[in-house]
């Protein structure tokens, strides 16, 4: 057999599984079998150099690899002699050079042994990953199949192998009560989460209690392996995970000189988000009425607005500036809070910031939330710039999150097409149905036989206008916001670990996000705002375009 013919053999993904299967029965743990795996590869890689003309590959491959196996139950012998296994440090495996990178210098193969190597740790990571699904998150085979892209059989094998290399740590799971703490983290954020929000990171529970042990207390390996009764491989695959977040340099936790681990965002339990909660309730009739005297002072100013479509109605304007007008009002306790109590804090900026709310298995979080998401397109239905947003929450279905595709939405794209005005006749069959859709998301609305959008819409020259039809309510706050920021301070120092200390304007922003709903339902009932007939709908979404 030609020898090219025989590597393609074993580059062949079937051959790497079964034999990455049989290291994993073998050894420790994922790390020690991707080199038992690797070695076996190598030997099999120098038998096929050394034997060209191989008849039966399998039996050849299989051959070496069990010698490789015998090898290495040897090697391991005696470097028991050598070291005491429970303190093995696995930093001295790190600085073993691996073998195929030692032939990859020698042989010319390295395209080879690049994509062999790559699949190995594939494999690795996939093991690891069917042993946490089935054990720590507990789900079914099916579950983990569908989740995983795996057949139910390929799972089951691996459960196999994996309950003979855990052997040790599985008897202990089942003779002790499993440690993870059942709880639930939510997540919210400020910034750009595209491609930087580490909570996506953090979904599974095994995740998310790891991070909840490091909330005031910086714990190492050793001890969150402890507290979970979970192997240290697995804590610490994920604490370097849960370090890098998704780009890297933002993670939920951090790693500190000493070697521990500690959380990098705050975290609030639920019982103490009611507990704040409870103090801005006190505060919603008076902050409704205030606003509404001001959108009432300033309804001039407001209907008077140069929007890009015909705009009648002061109440539906008002949902695309309820969030900056409540949002007015925390701006106001976090100057207060930074003047009076942080000055010599700077404040911690990303790209995008977290925080989490801890909640029991049992429980539920009853405090409503409204979010408020933007997206930008370029050169995109003869406009050069475009940006859309849309508040979100108990009354106004979601229309697009940040990342959403502006140009791959024909809602949208048609909502730009008829800033100006279609005639309804002229549209083509397919516009016609896209239109429908548009009208019943309320993008759009039906004019005298026209097209326009029902959203608001403006210039992009006019934002900075726009937002201060909203900020200049500051002034009608400032004799609220000092006693507020008095008694957020106290929670903040209660709840707050000091080495978080620099988020305290995400502790504001997040505590007070149930605000927006409380003041919208007031505002709804006062007639501030008008209610909408239905969801998804226009109000809260508004378009700002650059010609």
């Amino acid at each position: 057999m030609r020898t090219e013919l025989t590597i393609e053999q074993m580059i062949d993904k079937n051959f790497l599984d079964k034999l990455y299967g049989f290291a994993y029965k073998r050894c420790n743990n994922s790390h020690e079998a991707e080199d038992l795996c690797s070695e076996m590869i190598l030997n099999i890689l120098k038998g096929v150099r050394k034997n060209p003309a191989i008849e039966n590959f399998y039996s050849f491959a299989w051959t070496i690899a069990h010698r490789t196996y015998a090898d290495y139950c040897e090697k391991r012998t005696k470097q028991k002699e050598r070291f005491i296994m429970e303190a093995y440090n696995e930093e001295v495996q790190n600085l073993e050079t691996h073998p195929i990178e030692v032939y990859m210098e020698e042989e010319s193969d390295a395209l080879y042994l690049k994509r062999i190597k790559k699949e190995i740790a594939f494999l690795s990571k996939m093991y690891r990953e069917v042993m946490v699904m089935y054990y720590l998150d507990e789900m079914k085979v099916s579950e983990i199949a569908i989740c995983l892209g795996l057949s139910e059989t390929t799972v089951k094998q691996r459960l196999f192998s994996a309950r003979n290399t855990l052997k040790k740590e599985v008897g202990k799971m089942e003779s002790k009560d499993l440690s993870l703490k059942p709880i639930h983290m939510q997540f919210v954020g400020k910034g750009d989460p595209v491609g930087n929000d580490p909570s996506s990171k953090a979904e599974r529970m095994l995740s998310q209690n790891l991070v909840y042990l490091c909330k005031d207390t910086a714990r190492s390996a050793k001890e969150l392996s402890e507290l979970l009764n979970v192997p240290m491989p697995f804590i610490e695959e994920e604490l370097e995970i849960q370090c890098a977040g998704i780009n890297g340099d933002y993670g939920l936790l951090k790693r500190l000189e000493n070697g521990k681990y500690i959380s990098n965002f705050i975290m609030l339990e639920l019982e103490h988000f009611r507990e704040i909660n409870k103090m801005y309730e006190e505060k919603i009739e008076i902050l409704a009425e205030r606003i509404g005297a001001y959108l009432q002072r300033r309804e001039k100013d407001i209907l008077g607005f140069p929007f890009l479509n015909k705009q009648t109605d002061r109440r539906f304007i008002a949902w695309s500036l309820i969030n900056l007008l409540v949002w007015s009002y925390s701006k106001g306790i976090d100057q207060c809070l930074e003047e009076k109590y942080f000055k010599a804090i700077q404040k911690r900026e990303e790209k995008y910031l977290v925080f989490g709310t801890v909640i029991g298995t049992n429980d539920a979080l009853d405090i409503q939330f409204y979010g408020c998401d933007g997206i930008s397109a370029y050169n995109i239905c003869g406009y050069k710039a475009v940006s859309a947003f849309n508040l979100y929450g108990e009354r106004i279905q979601q229309h697009f999150a940040c990342g959403h595709d502006i140009s791959n939405d024909p809602l949208l794209r048609l909502t730009l097409q008829a800033i100006k005005g279609i005639k309804r006749s002229e549209l083509t069959q397919d516009e016609q149905e896209t239109a429908a859709k548009a009208i019943e998301a309320g993008y759009l609305k039906v004019e005298e036989g026209y097209l326009y959008p029902k959203v608001v819409v403006m210039d992009m020259k006019q934002a900075n206008a726009f937002q201060s039809l909203a900020l200049d309510i500051e002034e009608e706050f400032k004799d609220l916001v000092e006693d507020a920021a008095d008694e957020l301070y106290k929670f903040i120092k209660k709840f707050v670990p000091k080495h978080l200390m620099s988020e305290y304007h995400m502790f504001t922003m997040v505590t007070s996000c149930g605000l927006v709903s409380d003041i919208i339902e007031e505002c709804i009932k006062k007639n501030i705002l008008t209610l909408p007939e239905r969801t998804p709908c226009a109000e809260g979404t508004w378009i700002m375009v650059s010609k």
